[in-house]
C-alpha cells in the first residue's frame, strides 16, 4: 500500500559553503523524489555525520557537486551521507526492498542527503537494517563500513575466506573507518598493525589490533618497517605514501583512500581530470609491480548494500561494535549539539 508523504519537511541544509554557522534547519524543504527507477525514499529515523560531511561543508568539491546539481540547483544543500530509517515509497525497478522495511544505507556521495526526515537513496547503496542493531546504531555504520569494505575485501582481497594468518598494516585505525577495518581483519583471522594517535592507543587495542604505533612518535616509521611485510597496507590518512609502498609483500596490495581524483575532476573538469587521474594511477600501478612485485589501486567511497549485509554478522556475533566517540549521532537534524563538532579524521 502506497503511504501518503506530505508536501514538505525538516532538513538540516547549507545555503553556502562555508563553517557551522551556515547549518540551517529549514522546515519547509521539498521531499526528494525518485528519479530514477532503482530509488527508494526513506523516512529518515537516524542519521550520522561523517568527515565527508564536514569537508563538503567546507566547500570541498565543491564545483563538483554545481555540476551535478545545475538543474535543480545547488543551494540549499542537505548533508548526511547515513541513514536508517523505513521504506516509504520505491522505483518501478526496486526488488531488493519494499515499502514498510526497515532499512539502513548510505545516500550518494552528491546528491539529497540524510539530515532530514526523508531521503533517497539506490536501492543497491541500502539492506534491511537487522532487528539487532537500534537505529542509531544503524546510522553509524553504512558509509564507514562500506568503504573499509570495498578497501580490503574489494582492493586489497582482504577477506573471511583469505585473511588467515595474514598481516595488514592500517594506516590510521582509529577513525569511522579504520576502527571497523582492525575488527573485520581480526574476526577473519589476520594480524593487524596500526597507526594512531597516543590518545587513541587504548581504543584500537581494545579492538584488537596486535600493534598500534602513535604516528607522531620519531620512531613511527622505524616501528612500522620493524614489524616486517604486510600482506596489504590500507592507507587512511595519505601522508606516508613513499614510506608504506615499499613494505608491501609480494602479491601483496597497497590501497589509498586519499588519491587525487576528485581534487583533478574538481579543477580540470570530469573528463579531463578522470584522465588525468588515470594516467597516475597507471603509472603507479605499474612502478608498484615493477619494483615490489605487489599491487597498488586507489580506494572510493561508495556505499554498498551487499557489504552491509556481510558485515551485519560481525555485529551481530560480538565481533565488531560501532564506536561513537568517532561520529557523530542524531535524529531528524538536531542541530543542538553542532557546534562542538570537529574534524575528525577518516
Amino acid at each position: 500500500m502506497a503511504v501518503k508523504l506530505p508536501a514538505r519537511m525538516r532538513a538540516l541544509q547549507i545555503a553556502k559553503f562555508g563553517s557551522n554557522e551556515v547549518l540551517k534547519i529549514n522546515k519547509n524543504t521539498k521531499l526528494p523524489i525518485i528519479q530514477k527507477s532503482d530509488q527508494v525514499i526513506v523516512k529518515v529515523t537516524a542519521t550520522s555525520l561523517n568527515p565527508l560531511d564536514i569537508q563538503i561543508r567546507s566547500g570541498y568539491s565543491a564545483k563538483m557537486i554545481q555540476r551535478m546539481t545545475q538543474k535543480e540547483g545547488t543551494f540549499p544543500l542537505t548533508l548526511g551521507r547515513d541513514f536508517a530509517g523505513k521504506v516509504v515509497e520505491i522505483g518501478s525497478s526496486v526488488r531488493r526492498v519494499k515499502v514498510g522495511d526497515k532499512v539502513w544505507g548510505t545516500c550518494i556521495p552528491f546528491g539529497t542527503g540524510a539530515h532530514a526526515e526523508y531521503t533517497v537513496a539506490s536501492q543497491m547503496a541500502m539492506a534491511i537494517k537487522p532487528d539487532f542493531l537500534s537505529d542509531t546504531e544503524a546510522a553509524s555504520i553504512p558509509f564507514a563500513g562500506s568503504t573499509a569494505w570495498a578497501g580490503l575485501a574489494g582492493r586489497a582481497k582482504i577477506t573471511a575466506l583469505k585473511t588467515s594468518g595474514k598481516k595488514v598494516l592500517i594506516l590510521g585505525g582509529s577513525g569511522g573507518v579504520g576502527t571497523l577495518a582492525i575488527q573485520m581483519v581480526k574476526a577473519w583471522g589476520g594480524s593487524v598493525v596500526t597507526t594512531c594517535s597516543s590518545d587513541a592507543m587504548s581504543l584500537v587495542k581494545s579492538l584488537g589490533a596486535d600493534v598500534a604505533i602513535d604516528y607522531n612518535s620519531s620512531n613511527a616509521w622505524a616501528d612500522i618497517e620493524s614489524e616486517g611485510k604486510y600482506n596489504a597496507i590500507l592507507d587512511l590518512t595519505g601522508k606516508n605514501e613513499d614510506e608504506a609502498v615499499p613494505l608491501v609483500a609480494k602479491r601483496g596490495y597497497y590501497v589509498t583512500l586519499h588519491n587525487p581524483l576528485i581534487q583533478m575532476m574538481e579543477d580540470m573538469g570530469v573528463f579531463r581530470g578522470a584522465m588525468r587521474g588515470s594516467n597516475i594511477l597507471l603509472r603507479k600501478s605499474l612502478r608498484q609491480s615493477w619494483k615490489y612485485g605487489s599491487t597498488y589501486n586507489w580506494l572510493y567511497p561508495v556505499g554498498n548494500g551487499l557489504a552491509l549485509e556481510k558485515l551485519a554478522p560481525l555485529f551481530k556475533d560480538g565481533k565488531a561494535h560501532e564506536t561513537s566517540n568517532r561520529q557523530k549521532v542524531f535524529v531528524q537534524g538536531d542541530k543542538k549539539s553542532l557546534p562542538n563538532i570537529r574534524e575528525w579524521s577518516c
